[in-house]
Parts: structure tokens; sequence; C-alpha cells
């Protein structure tokens, strides 16, 4: 997102608030240490072990082969309920899912269970894809008018961590889910590799090997703060996470005391954005485009289900969607540069209010950040580029920042959300007496937890598919969920 879409921080009131929000119901995990970042060791030294779902796997759809789309993890919640986790097996699993709209409804039962997706970031597209493995026609609506570059999901850092997101209980499994799905596509390039020419940005090249054309290399974080004491090890950790060693903190110019380091996929955005579209479109699935002013006129008129991931489209201010009165927007701000010795991302957040982030991204490095609660406007401000760019060289040793060159300034708006990311069935179907699934109010954890959000969808679309909703009266009123 803006600053960055899933960071340790950007502008944060404390890191010792952030990693103390983040650390609740930590759990005890031994610490393995560092590693390479082949991708056979990811398995051994990053992947996190999960508590998965025992729930039957999401049916391949014939027109979205394995090769295309291999079969998702699944995680599954009630509307309110954090999601329990338990091993699953693939190979003893039960059956693929037929889809519960053709066994359970009895005007379903000659077709394909169909869903309307509202919202083309990282997180609808996701949707899409798992909806669409799941057995379910699929229609994504954006409001982009075609343009990648006004997408908050565009200009994300694309940096694997729950930040600005609640619940932290749910965020924590989401994330874990989606760290895997990363590592799978890392472990499995051959699998995933699609053609993307002439699909996002032209001349945008992965620079290092083992992102398998999508755009995802794993990278070393190193974050640095300067707590009184440790917090616990947080629920979401990845194995490798441990606390920096002397010789690190020496690393950075900063007065940092403590901090963490681990292993974390940074993604690539709008080559990542660009295989999520190719790999609805192989999957079957369609794209409109358009401004809806309800989620009723989101298309085909016939679908079973709408999927709501429209984000900052749900607020009050915007009068549209829910016009969420519990959505707000979090502006960041990020510098972009080219800096080809920048190989690790480097984070501190300290008590005198010093804060910088520098990120390597794949296409550009990206200097951050700001965050800027309730703020609207997007414009980039040239004082606060420059105060970025002198906190990063303060930070970083001189041989990091040797050959960077600004190339660009980017800001906008993370979509947060006061009581947490909103994942539930509407108690209301639209006018038209379809059920909505609401996915939205990811803060700055929309590429963190895109995957293990996409996963609940599935479950929860399903589940709205069989249970026969009457339409919602008119709504004259913003609501707050």
């Amino acid at each position: 997102l803006p600053s960055i879409s899933s960071c340790a921080h950007a502008t944060y009131p404390s890191m010792s608030n952030a990693l103390g929000v983040l650390a609740r119901g930590a759990r005890s995990v031994s610490t393995s240490p560092p590693g390479g970042l082949t991708c056979a060791e990811f398995k051994k030294i990053y992947l996190p072990r999960p508590r998965r779902l025992s729930l039957p796997r999401h049916r391949t759809t014939a027109a979205c082969t394995p090769t295309d789309a291999a079969s998702p993890s699944t995680s599954s919640a009630s509307n309110n309920v954090a999601v329990a986790h338990s091993d699953v097996n693939p190979a003893t699993s039960s059956p693929p899912l037929t889809s519960s709209a053709a066994t359970s409804s009895p005007t379903t039962t000659s077709r394909r269970p169909s869903a309307c997706v509202v919202g083309a970031g990282v997180v609808g597209l996701s949707v899409a894809v798992r909806l669409l493995e799941a057995g379910f026609d699929v229609a994504v609506t954006s409001a982009d008018d075609g343009r990648d570059d006004v997408l908050v999901s565009h200009g994300a850092g694309g940096f694997w961590f729950p930040y600005l997101v609640e619940p932290i209980a749910r965020a924590s499994v989401w994330a874990a889910d989606t760290y895997l799905e990363f590592v799978r596509m890392l472990e499995h390039p051959n699998a995933l590799e699609i053609d993307l020419g002439g699909v996002g940005d032209p001349g945008l090249e992965v620079q290092e090997q083992g992102s398998g054309g999508v755009g995802i290399q794993m990278r070393d974080v190193f974050l640095f703060d300067d707590l009184p004491e440790r917090p616990p090890r947080p629920a979401w950790a990845p194995t490798s996470l441990r606390d920096l060693t002397p010789e690190e903190l020496s690393c950075v110019n900063v007065p940092a005391t403590g901090g963490w380091t681990f292993g974390a996929p940074v993604v690539q955005m709008p080559r990542y954005l660009a295989y999520l579209r190719r790999r609805v479109a192989r999957c079957g699935g369609t794209f409109q485009r358009g401004r809806l002013a309800t989620l009723a006129d989101a298309q085909p008129r016939d679908a079973d289900v709408v999927v709501n991931c429209a984000g900052l489209g749900n607020a009050a201010e915007q009068g549209r969607l829910e016009t969420d009165a519990a959505c707000y927007p979090i502006r960041g701000q990020v510098v972009r540069a080219l800096a080809p010795n920048l190989h690790a991302v480097y984070l501190a957040e300290l008590a005198n209010g010093f804060s910088c982030y520098a990120i390597p991204r794949g296409d550009f490095a990206i200097f951050g950040g700001t965050h800027e609660e309730g703020e609207w406007d997007e414009t980039p401000d040239e004082q606060v580029a420059a105060k970025i760019l002198a906190n990063v060289r303060a930070m970083l040793p001189e041989s990091v920042m040797e050959g960077a060159e600004v190339v660009g300034h980017w800001s906008g708006l993370r979509p947060g959300r006061r009581g947490g990311c909103r994942l539930e069935i509407g108690q209301d179907s639209d006018r038209l007496g379809r059920p909505i699934v609401h996915c939205y109010g990811h803060g700055g954890a929309g590429v963190t937890c895109s995957w293990g959000c996409a996963d609940e969808v599935v479950v929860l679309a399903q589940k709205a598919v069989a249970t026969p909703m009457l339409p919602s009266t008119s709504r004259s009123e913003p609501r707050a969920h």
C-alpha cells in the first residue's frame, strides 16, 4: 500500500506500540538460525509451521489447470470468529468440493455458482483466483479506469509484514497462509510462470533469480529499534525470526539498541498485479470497469454472490457502496529510486521520532515513509520527500547508498478501518437479493494478508450461496459496521 503494502511501520506512533500490538497472542517458537536465500533452503529456514484447517480442498476448474494455479491452501472462520487451525494432509484430505450452490440451492442445480468481485487490487484479484479454483464463475469489476497506477496496490512497497491491521489474531493467520503461498510460488516457479508480454508496465525486469517470473523475491529483513525491553515473539513470526546481534546493530548509522531479523517475501507490485490478472483470465474470469454507486450495480445481475473488496470505496466520505463510517484513509508517501547496492529490507523506528525504511522491491527501491490518518490528499509533498531521503541516507551505510538515484515520488491511501478488517457475510443482501461477502479494511497489510483472506472468502461465499437471503431495504443513512 502507499508507503509500503505490508511494512513493519511507516511514521507509526512508536515501534514499541507497533510491536506490542503485533505481539499479542504470541506463541513460543524455537528460533532457527538465519540462512541463505536459495529456493532449496526456504522451507527449512523461512517456512512457518502453519496451523491448518481440516477442510476439503477447493476444486480446480477445467479452465484453471494445476499448471496455472495449484490447489490453494484453505482457511475458514465464521462471521466474527478467529480462525482455528489444524494440520491437513493434501494426500488424505476429503474429495474436491463441488459448489455448495450446486448441491444445496434449488435455483442453481444446473449451473456453476457465479460471483461478482468488486475491486481489482491485490486482495480482489487474489480472491478472484481462489473463487475460480473453487468452481465459481467470476467477474471482476474495477473503478480504476484502466490505469494501474491509481490502484493503491500498484504503489505498495510489497513487503510481507502484518502492519496496521486488526484483529491481530485473525491477521496473523491470514499472514501466515499468505507467506506459505509466496514460498510455494518461489519453490515451484515453472508451475506458475505466465507470459506477461504486453501486460503491466513495460521494461520492468526482475533483477534477481528466484522470482518465478511473477515478481516475488525472498529478502533478509533488519528491523532496528531502541525499545527498553524486547517484546515477546509475535504469533505471525516466521521460524527464522530472531534478535539482532551486536554486529548487525552496528551495520546502520542509527543509535538502535535492539531489533529483529527474519526472511520475508518482497513483491514487485506492478509485475505481480499483471500476473494475477493474467491468472484470473487464464482461469476463465472476466473483467469490467466502472465506478459503482452501490454493490447492486455489480454485474452480472444474476450472480449468486457479491464479494466486496473495494477498500476505501466503502468509506462514508465516498457516499457509495457500504458507506462504512469506520473506514478512513491512511496517507503514505514514498520515494522511488534505483539503488543497485540495496539487497535487504532495512527499517528503523526510534523513540526520538526517527523513522524510515528502505525496501528493494525489484523494479525500484522504495524509501519511506509517512503515516497520516484521515488525510485524503494524495499529492506528493516535496518537503516530505526530502526528509525521507535524508533519513534513509542517515540510516544506511554509504556503501549501500552508493549509486542510488531518485526516479520518482508517489503517495497513496491505505484503507484503514476502525474495528479492524471486515471479513464476513453481510447481514443484508443487496437489493437484488444477492448475499454479500465483505473483505476490506486491510490497512497496511493488503499484500501480507491477501491469500489468507482469499481462502476464507471462498468458504464464506460457499456458505452464502447455500443460504437464501431476502433483498435488503434501501439504505438512506451511512452505517458503521
